[in-house]
């Protein structure tokens, strides 16, 4: 059987539109539909009035790692703000040319209840120690006089760099798994070399190091 279309204007359409869309889906894609250039700015092959182009870089770069500020930058206290034995010891060690004293304020939440501060023995520097009622040499402070970077932090389990290019390195003392926590300091001017040290936990030693803070020669 015969069908006959009958040509209306309606059918025409339909009809011419059918075969340019077959004629289109049989032709390779053009330019306009491959992915924008990855070197190219996200307006790169826009015209006015048209959608931008977008740019998706190759390596996308990668954001700097943001490093901690030392307690010890922030404005140095007075010595009124901590213990009178600081400034004792630091006048008489053959550092304190060099190295400054870094100290826990009286405020710190680091200390414990009971405690009571005293000199401590550093060949070439000086120490602070604080005893509690039942433990000698609790925590304490110490500057060693002067040290160079090198290898001093390989051994540490937790190393930490500071923006002012100090660096903290503690852990266990000498990888006992029961001795004290213990902290190499070593601040990049006239790279004064500090010891801190803790007979309570990691979390307290850390706070210690939180807390210090430059004493005002």
């Amino acid at each position: 059987m015969k069908v006959i279309i009958n040509k209306t204007p309606l059918t025409q359409v339909l009809l011419f539109g059918a075969i340019a869309f077959g004629v289109s889906a049989c032709q390779a894609p053009t330019s306009s539909s491959q992915l924008p250039s990855s070197s190219g700015s996200i307006l790169d092959g826009a015209s006015e009035g048209a959608k931008p182009a977008v740019s998706y870089p190759r390596n996308p770069p990668q954001l700097p790692i943001a490093l901690p500020i030392a307690s010890w930058m922030k404005p140095a206290i007075d010595n009124s703000q901590t213990d009178a034995v600081y400034r004792q010891e630091w006048l008489k060690a053959e550092s304190r040319r060099l190295c400054p004293i870094l100290a826990l304020p009286k405020q710190s939440a680091a200390h414990l209840d009971g405690h009571t501060s005293r000199r401590a023995n550093f060949s070439g520097g000086w120490g602070v120690a604080y005893d509690l009622p039942k433990l000698r040499s609790a925590y304490g402070v110490a500057n060693a006089g002067t040290s160079s970077l090198d290898g001093m932090f390989n051994k540490w389990e937790y190393n930490v760099r500071y923006q002012d290019g100090s660096w903290v390195g503690y852990g266990r003392e000498g990888g006992n798994p029961t001795g004290k926590w213990l902290a190499y300091i070593l601040i990049p001017k006239n790279n004064c070399f500090y010891n801190v040290w803790s007979a309570q936990s990691k979390t307290h030693l850390e706070q210690m190091i939180a807390d210090l803070r430059m004493v005002q020669n």
